[in-house]
């Protein structure tokens, strides 16, 4: 399957999120700038190393179990 999001990493800058380096920075979204939204703005820029984490998890360790139907599930999402 090909990629449909802009490869990671991603990194947070001031009410942006960003891939690559700040010199030729790919915005991937923007954010206001309020203590509730560094939680979520931390949250986005994980996301691409969260799912190659799991996307490798389940290589190597798949199960059947509700735990990892829900990894599937999530896998799933990420990539519809």
């Amino acid at each position: 399957m090909s990629e449909r999001h802009t490869p990671g990493p991603w990194n947070i800058g001031t009410g942006w999120i960003y891939a690559g380096p700040v010199t030729n920075a790919r915005i991937i979204c923007e954010f206001k700038e309020h203590p509730g939204n560094d939680g979520n703005a931390r949250l986005i820029a994980a996301a691409p190393d969260l799912l190659a984490a799991l996307e490798g998890v389940l290589r190597v360790a798949d199960r059947k179990t509700n735990e990892f139907d829900a990894a599937r599930a999530a896998i799933a999402k990420a990539r519809s």
